[in-house]
């Protein structure tokens, strides 16, 4: 396994496993992704979070179905679900780190505000199909960008999910 940690902030993201049994397409593009954040960092720029939000937040939901807990904070426009919930401590995990290689952050949305977004791309899908508990308006949180028109939002997140990325895995909130 091979961890990182941000230059910026000292904080720590990602570990890549380089697992041999992986194929050579996978291999591949996990050390692109490491080789895009050594340079990212060396370069005065974050590993896909900003550390700075001062612009214009809306107050958004979290609803843990596991014990129907609600949550609800001021989440930064421009920042994706995932980040808001580890920025808040909500139980959302994220283990690929927004990479688009798991569907810990999977959310459910109500119709109106899934129908709003733009469509999943082709690799969000893929990893949808892995999701625990999937449903009609899934999506992926680190796929979904804070605008202002989800003031008052309603984020469902699954009483469980499919880490195949690293077993036992939980990033720490950034």
């Amino acid at each position: 396994m091979l961890g990182a940690t941000c230059v910026a902030c000292c904080c720590e993201y990602a570990d890549l496993g380089m697992d041999t049994a992986a194929g050579p397409s996978q291999r591949k593009r996990i050390n692109d992704l490491q080789m895009g954040m050594q340079w990212r960092a060396s370069h005065g720029h974050s590993h896909g979070h900003s550390h700075d939000h001062d612009g214009p937040t809306v107050k958004i939901t979290f609803l843990q179905e596991k014990d129907k807990k609600q949550i609800t904070v001021d989440a930064p426009v421009g920042m994706n679900v995932l980040r808001v919930a580890q920025a808040n401590e909500v139980e959302l995990e994220g283990a690929c780190e927004c990479s688009l290689a798991c569907s810990t952050c999977h959310v459910i949305l109500d119709g109106e505000l899934f129908d709003s977004l733009e469509e999943p791309t082709d690799d969000e899908n893929d990893m949808l199909d892995l999701a625990f508990g999937l449903t009609e308006t899934s999506r992926l949180g680190c796929q979904i960008t804070v605008t202002e028109e989800m003031e008052g939002a309603l984020f469902k997140i699954p009483t469980a999910t499919r880490n195949m990325y690293v077993d036992g895995h939980v990033p720490k909130p950034h």
